[in-house]
């Protein structure tokens, strides 16, 4: 397959196709909802799974440091390909499965928590969230812990100043917590972005793969993000080949020694 040619997911309708990734030179970011063995959703693996997969994207991106994204002067924007983990609600599979395997792999990642949801509990993996302690130790290990709303609606569907309420409780949530600078990220539940989001201009907000891909100068706010399809790991391969054709500019020639400069120290 040539690596320019756009991977067919069989089953995800078409608005849902993870084959666009970022535009040439921003952070591919990816985003995943569960680690589990036993969760089934379209951004759920296995912890085996996501192992794979992760070693799989890491073999042609590096890891981007989720610090990074809170420059002074706006986020650092890598000169080579690099990848941005974030996941999504905050349960506490995130803690148990994926926080080994990310430690292992030396990547930090970017959690975007619902804030109002943290400390439930739950036999149910999708209803099972972390605590603020836990999401501490995640912070802990260099990760970002981020806004994500405080209930998780659809805020596309909510009247404005109800939409805006939930922005801006979540990332007060953060900044109480974290600080004023992971309170300057924010992801939009299924990836739904209201009209009016109420967000402060210096925030970095991420959406799903219903955004499409902008470089982030130019739609701060609405971050396309992509995702390692469930079920369909024969896909993957394919996915990240054409992922890190669409990052290189055309025209553009990668140095050989570009991928041993990158890699910092791991945490």
């Amino acid at each position: 397959m040539n690596p320019t040619d756009a991977p067919f997911v069989p089953g995800v309708p078409a608005e849902h196709q993870p084959a666009t990734g970022s535009a040439p030179g921003t952070p591919l970011a990816l985003y995943f909802h569960h680690v589990h063995p036993d969760v089934r959703h379209y951004t759920a693996l296995t912890p085996r799974e996501f192992a794979e997969g992760m070693e799989r994207v890491l073999a042609d991106f590096d890891p981007y440091r989720p610090d990074d994204l809170l420059a002074p002067t706006g986020h650092v924007r890598p000169d080579r390909p690099t990848v941005l983990v974030t996941f999504d609600d905050g349960y506490r599979d995130n803690l148990v499965h994926a926080r080994p395997i990310l430690r292992e792999l030396g990547v930090r990642a970017v959690f975007f928590v619902c804030t109002g949801l943290l400390g439930q509990r739950s036999e149910q993996p999708r209803q099972d969230y972390l605590t603020w302690d836990e999401c501490d130790r995640l912070a802990d290990d260099g990760h970002l812990i981020a806004a994500h709303t405080r209930t998780h609606p659809h805020l596309d569907r909510l009247p404005p100043e109800q939409a805006q309420d939930e922005v801006r409780a979540s990332l007060a949530d953060i900044a109480a917590r974290y600080g004023p600078g992971p309170a300057r990220l924010f992801a939009y539940p299924y990836g739904g972005i209201p009209a009016e989001p109420g967000l402060p201009g210096d925030v970095l907000a991420f959406g799903t793969v219903r955004s499409p891909a902008e470089p982030w100068h130019s739609a701060p706010q609405a971050i396309r993000r992509t995702y390692l399809p469930s079920g369909a790991t024969g896909t993957w391969d394919g996915l990240v080949r054409h992922w890190r054709a669409q990052w290189q500019p055309a025209g553009a020639t990668a140095r050989p020694d570009d991928r041993d400069d990158l890699r910092g120290e791991r945490p």
